[in-house]
């Protein structure tokens, strides 16, 4: 059992409970570049991985009521069309493209969901800053969650990347009413929705190591349980930038 693994899940497993992100944004690169794992293993392993973390934090989260289940299920309903869609192209890539290639496009597309996902952290914030924002409710923005579920559906299971990253951020820009931490949790539940949905997907294709996946889990899910009470009396702002410079430093590397 290399304990690497261990502390490499508690810090991710933190970062996804107290601020929604962080989750494969920081463990597929991790996966890839320092444990050198195969992309397609780190993708399918990282999403098991998430699996049960991301539940933990949606229990922790539902328990507090920080979770707008509405929000969450418009989200879902996308995000479940994004991933079957996305875990045919899979499947389809295999079938007819050579299996290097496919490696190497993963590990690019890694790449470029992470510095995606680092650009929407900073630039979000900055247009909640410089522009008036209407209220809106949720009913209203269904089609928007939807399609920002869909979307995130085929990059989370194409790069295990956005479940938090990408969703959180166009969160805070939609409701810039709501309180972060229901956001937070609304965003950690719809993970627990879609991961598994993906990680199903990429188990059926083989693509999971589960003495590896058992390890992190040893570490994330205490983490994900302190993150996830953090949440509620820690201000986020100070760690977006960090977290955003680390991200655009991994998928610099992948690309």
């Amino acid at each position: 059992m290399d304990p690497r693994y261990i502390i490499a899940g508690f810090v991710v497993g933190t970062l996804i409970g107290f601020s929604g992100i962080g989750g494969g944004s920081l463990m597929t690169p991790l996966l890839i570049i320092l444990f050198k794992v195969n992309p397609l293993i780190a993708v399918g392993t990282d999403l098991l991985y998430n699996a049960p973390t991301k539940l933990l934090g949606a229990f922790v989260h539902g328990r507090q009521r920080t979770v707008n289940w509405g929000l969450t299920g418009y989200l879902a309903a996308g995000g479940a069309v994004g991933a079957f869609f996305a875990l045919w192209a899979l499947v389809f890539a295999r079938q007819h493209f050579d299996v290097t290639l496919v490696d190497r496009g993963i590990r690019h597309a890694v790449g470029a969901a992470i510095i995606l996902a680092a650009l929407v952290i900073v630039i979000v914030p900055l247009l909640r800053k410089s522009q008036q924002v209407p209220q809106a409710s949720v009913e209203t923005q269904r089609w928007k969650l939807a399609a920002i579920g869909t979307v995130v559906g085929v990059i989370v299971t194409i790069t295990s990347i956005g479940a938090g990253a990408v969703t959180l951020p166009l969160l805070l820009l939609l409701f810039p009413e709501f309180e972060a931490n229901v956001l937070v949790g609304s965003d950690v539940a719809f993970g627990a929705i879609l991961v598994p949905i993906a990680a199903a997907g990429h188990w059926s294709m083989h693509d999971v190591n589960l003495s590896i996946c058992g390890t992190l889990l040893l570490g994330s899910l205490p983490g994900v349980y302190i993150g996830s009470r953090l949440s509620r009396v820690i201000p986020q702002r100070l760690l977006r930038p960090a977290l955003a410079g680390i991200l655009v430093l991994a998928g610099s590397r992948l690309i």
